[in-house]
């Protein structure tokens, strides 16, 4: 366990700062997620100038915020509109981006995103989409003390809110599984027994998160809801090689659970049903905690193994799609009970894989380390 007084992540800093030190490589070098194809892979945006500022919250804000305010034409050049686009929050291998116009200082583009991503660790079906469980009622996942107050809301938005936890649920769920295969996966290639042991309290604590998220779903939506039976093909596939190993816990671990960690922090921000408030704190701790072990685990990979592993990890994050949203309606009164804005939770995504994810990248993979 590292310092407490650097968790639960406030800004990108923070959180890039305690990956750094988790991993032993201090914090001198500053500059997830799983792969899908885009279903609509022509995109359009309207992203403003300003957003070249970046997160107020980070060191870097004063220096963005210049480089915006000396910006009077959308820019044209491939680099800087992609650089453009990846501040207005869609992250991703941006191909052939056009600007269609400018108003004041809006700039709208069409541009091709070539693949997606999802943030968490869940469970892996052979097609590499996330298996997730279908949904049953009864009170075993949401006997737990500790409701919301859901008094001021009208039935729609409980429903609405509910929608969201139950959406939760079922990728708290999910990654039980994930977790426990992520053990198969270190026992069937010699980990060290610290990575084993931290896996295994991961999926524990994955198993909380999903009872949590099932006891707000379950007050929210006024009836009580657990998870079906999860459907994993028949067996659980193992990585073939360290090399396999490694992809994945960059792909699951350093990208998904570090997103997974600093979107939970920033949702946590603007809660304040003191529920919620708890189910989130707990969260962003454990989330925090998984990252730095996928972190760790591919620190030990690319020690261990051979060049081979390098250039595995270097693929994934090489290749990161643009974060997905949750889906749904949207209130502003809904960020009070943990559910945040769609679009904001976009431009967060995106801010935590430019500002943290990939500069920790860099730090653990030196000259192997991804560019862009």
């Amino acid at each position: 366990m590292h310092d407490a007084t650097l968790a639960p992540p406030g800004s990108s800093d923070t959180l890039r700062l305690r990956l750094l030190v988790a991993l032993g490589l201090g914090a001198s070098t500053l500059s997830g997620c799983w792969v899908s194809k885009c279903a609509n892979p022509t995109q359009t945006i309207t992203v403003s100038l300003d957003a070249l500022a970046g997160d107020s919250g980070d060191t870097s804000a004063d220096t963005a915020a210049d480089t915006a305010a000396a910006l009077e034409d959308c820019p044209t050049d491939w680099q800087t509109a992609a650089e453009l686009i990846s501040a207005g929050g869609e992250y991703c291998g941006v191909v052939e981006p056009t600007l269609v116009s400018q108003s004041g200082r809006d700039c709208t583009y069409e541009y091709v995103c070539q693949v997606c991503c999802g943030y968490g660790r869940p469970f892996l079906d052979a097609t590499g989409a996330p298996a997730l469980a279908g949904t049953a009622p009864g009170t075993a996942w949401a006997r737990e003390a500790g409701a919301p107050d859901v008094s001021a809301l009208d039935p729609s938005e409980r429903q609405a809110i509910g929608e969201y936890w139950l959406q939760n649920a079922r990728a708290e769920h999910s990654s039980v599984a994930g977790f426990n295969r992520f053990v198969l996966d270190l026992l069937s290639h010699g980990a060290p027994p610290e990575l084993i042991a931290r896996a295994q309290a991961a999926a524990s604590q994955e198993l909380q998160h999903t009872l949590d998220c099932f006891r707000l779903a379950s007050v929210y939506l006024g009836r009580p809801v657990g998870p079906g039976p999860l459907d994993m093909g028949g067996h659980a596939v193992i990585a073939k090689s360290v090399a396999e190993l490694a992809a994945w816990t960059a792909r699951d671990g350093a990208v998904g659970e570090t997103l997974a960690a600093y979107l939970a922090g920033r949702a946590l921000a603007d809660t304040t049903d003191q529920a919620v408030r708890a189910v989130l704190e707990r969260i962003v701790r454990d989330e925090t905690e998984h990252a730095e072990l996928a972190w760790a685990t591919i620190q030990w990979a690319v020690e261990s193994g051979g060049p081979e592993v390098r250039v595995a990890v270097q693929a994934v994050f090489a290749n990161l799609g643009a974060p997905l949203a949750h889906a749904g309606a949207w209130a502003p009164r809904f960020a009070a009970h943990g559910v945040p804005c769609p679009s904001d939770e976009t431009r967060a995504a995106a801010r935590c894989i430019a500002q943290v994810i990939l500069p920790v990248a860099d730090a653990l993979l030196g000259d192997a380390a991804p560019t862009r």
